[in-house]
């Protein structure tokens, strides 16, 4: 029997981990699987392992292993990797399959012009974007975050779309915030590329409300990713794209 393990990144604010589950739980809704369960990487639970375990409770025989998560890095290409190689050690006779990230997709821009949208931008607007990322120094998540960048300038005719990150890479987030205080436009909006709220989005808030005091062009901090349908649209999709990738690894048939 077939099985869907979503992970997600986790966070220590219990919020961000309710979010995740909730939006798992809506996806459910449209995948067509008996078996589906969510778990984290780190810092929140069930743990990957105790996600499989579920799975494994329920009948399955093969589990599809979709990561919640934005870009291809560390955590895609190693972390959940490893703990894969415990939850095969554990369960030889189950197969694994395993999935690639949201990535560059279209509806990831649409998503983003509706977080500006709502904090007021038009376009035409004389106002600049700050695009903040949780940061990496894996050299193609840098590159792909620079490539959404890019592509949301196309889209929303800016000027330019500054990037920022939060920890590992540069320019800081304190750096692009300074950056962005001396432009000339009149507002600035921060966007966060960030699936749902933790510790980085308070960080930032903080940050901002501090910044404003002294920034010349008004500051607007829009809203992480979170729950929106289009995501759960290209989250089907990667659960879809996942049962068609070859076998990470196949049941054991000394175990079957």
């Amino acid at each position: 029997m077939k099985a869907v393990l979503y992970v997600g990144h986790g966070t220590r604010v219990p919020e961000g981990s309710e979010q995740l589950k909730t939006f798992a739980e809506e996806a459910k809704k449209d995948i067509p699987y008996d078996i589906q369960e969510t778990c984290f990487l780190e810092l929140s639970k069930p743990d990957i392992m105790e996600g499989a375990a579920r799975c494994v409770e329920k009948g399955a025989d093969s589990i599809a292993v979709v990561p919640v998560l934005l870009l291809s890095a560390g955590h895609i290409k190693e972390d959940i990797p490893e703990e894969l190689d415990k939850v095969k050690e554990a369960y030889p006779h189950v197969s694994i399959q395993y999935g690639a990230p949201f990535g560059l997709h279209t509806k990831m821009l649409d998503v983003l012009q509706q977080r500006l949208e709502n904090k007021g931008w038009q376009k035409g607007q004389d106002a600049g974007i700050l695009l903040v990322g949780r940061g990496s120094s894996d050299d193609k998540a840098i590159t792909d975050f620079h490539d959404i960048a890019s592509l949301l300038q196309k889209r929303t005719g800016v000027d330019k779309v500054d990037t920022a990150f939060l920890a590992a890479a540069n320019p800081t987030f304190d750096e692009g915030l300074e950056k962005v205080a001396k432009s000339s436009t009149k507002n600035v909006y921060v966007l966060p590329y960030l699936l749902f709220t933790g510790l980085l989005m308070q960080e930032m808030q903080t940050k901002i409300e501090a910044a404003d005091k002294t920034s010349e062009p008004s500051l607007y901090l829009c809203d992480y990713l979170g729950y929106d349908k289009q995501l759960i649209e290209v989250l089907r999709e990667r659960t879809d794209e996942t049962f068609h990738q070859p076998f990470l690894f196949e049941k054991s048939e000394e175990n079957v």
